[in-house]
């Protein structure tokens, strides 16, 4: 039987055809953002007919949301088979991942496909007005390179550390440098860069929802995330969302001295590593090949990482462990020894995986969040408005 509507959670009222008209509208263009459609996929995915199809696809085209292209395969006869992607140029997200030692953006398009990267170093001395400005930089470099501007952007998530409020607040941050960094509203800062919507989020909340949507927890409701980086702290995805907390704190764990997380990359291995110390990456090399100082602080390492990982586990019972962060690509030196002693402390232990994703992770939550905001602007659209927003319409509902 053909289904009424794409979007599930709507019930329209009988006879509210403008309401069916409207949800399919908003199933067919999410479809055409998933992937490019024939006519044809549509059909098949949505139960619609070709017919209502048709008349959906010719409003989309017409409001500037899709645009044809022919997609016949080369040397087949008759006429191709139109397919159906974003207009072009329809709109950008702009990710700014803003860490202490770092600035890490990336532009895409609507559909979430990375256009370019650019990083960039920083000083952990450095005033929050010059970590701005480099942020601010950064960006309009990649922007720049890419052949688009500010006024390409439909919306803006910034990454920053720390406790992170609704309101885009920085509450607290209890790394060490960023000075005037507490305090600052975030929000507030770049909405005046920026005509477009501007997020905030906590970096490591963003880890996590890169995981969630692209990486090793796609697919999963319950879900203990650990950054391990130059800090670590770790973030929970509890049926199926990225858990926040009250005041944006659910991703501080690390700040308990206790688990030795604050300073972990750092300390790690001390009694037996000559000094200098060497890298992180000189010492998981060295426990590799063998070297016994090096095996020894990795022992270490694993131990505490378990420790704080195991008091998160024990907390919310997930199917999952994802480990995060730059200590992430050396997992197969640490992990055997980290799974070992989180069983020796939850009696009934997750999955444990090593993330994928590399440096790019939180800036490609920030871009999983600019996602889901606008998927949300347009639910919204479908239940309150007369009819579907053209792309003008809804920048200015995401802007808000």
């Amino acid at each position: 039987m053909a289904r009424e509507a794409l979007i599930p959670g709507v019930e329209p009222a009988v006879g509210s055809r403008s309401l069916l008209r409207r949800m399919n509208s908003w199933g067919i263009l999410r479809a055409v953002l998933e992937r490019p459609q024939t006519m044809r996929d549509l059909a098949a995915d949505s139960g619609l007919s070709r017919t209502a199809i048709d008349a959906i696809i010719s409003d989309l085209m017409e409001a500037g949301w899709v645009a044809a292209a022919d997609s016949a395969p080369a040397g087949r006869l008759g006429r191709p088979a139109a397919t159906y992607r974003p207009a072009p140029g329809l709109g950008h997200f702009l990710s700014l991942d803003i860490g202490a030692n770092h600035i890490f953006a990336v532009v895409t398009d609507l559909t979430g496909h990375v256009r370019g990267e650019r990083t960039a170093a920083t000083a952990e001395s450095d005033a929050a007005a010059t970590r701005i400005d480099s942020a601010l930089r950064v960006g309009d470099e990649l922007l720049a390179s890419l052949g688009l501007g500010r006024e390409d952007l439909w919306a803006v998530t910034i990454g920053s550390p720390g406790a992170i409020s609704t309101a885009g607040e920085v509450l607290h941050f209890g790394g060490t440098g960023m000075p005037g960094w507490i305090g600052l509203d975030l929000r507030e800062r770049f909405r005046r860069e920026y005509d477009a919507a501007v997020l905030v989020e906590g970096d490591v909340a963003l880890g996590a929802q890169a995981e969630l949507a692209i990486g090793a927890a796609r697919g999963h409701t319950d879900v203990v995330y650990i950054l391990c980086g130059a800090r670590t702290s770790g973030a929970s995805i509890v049926n199926g969302r990225v858990h926040r907390g009250v005041h944006g704190a659910a991703g501080i764990v690390g700040e308990m001295p206790e688990l030795r997380w604050a300073e972990l990359n750092e300390r790690y291995g001390q009694a037996v590593l000559e000094t200098p110390r060497p890298s992180r990456e000189e010492i998981f090399e060295r426990a590799r090949t063998g070297d016994p100082a090096a095996a020894e602080a990795v022992r270490e390492f694993a131990d505490d990482l378990a420790t704080g990982a195991a008091a998160m586990t024990l907390a919310i019972d997930p199917e999952l462990l994802v480990i995060g962060g730059g200590s992430s690509p050396s997992a197969d030196v640490f992990l055997p020894r980290f799974e070992e002693s989180l069983r020796g402390i939850v009696p009934l232990a997750p999955t444990v995986v090593a993330s994928t994703l590399g440096s790019e992770a939180v800036a490609m939550g920030g871009i999983s969040l600019a996602s889901d905001r606008l998927a949300a602007v347009l639910d919204g659209a479908v239940r309150e408005r007369e009819s579907f927003p053209d792309p003008a319409e809804t920048r200015a509902l995401l802007r808000g």
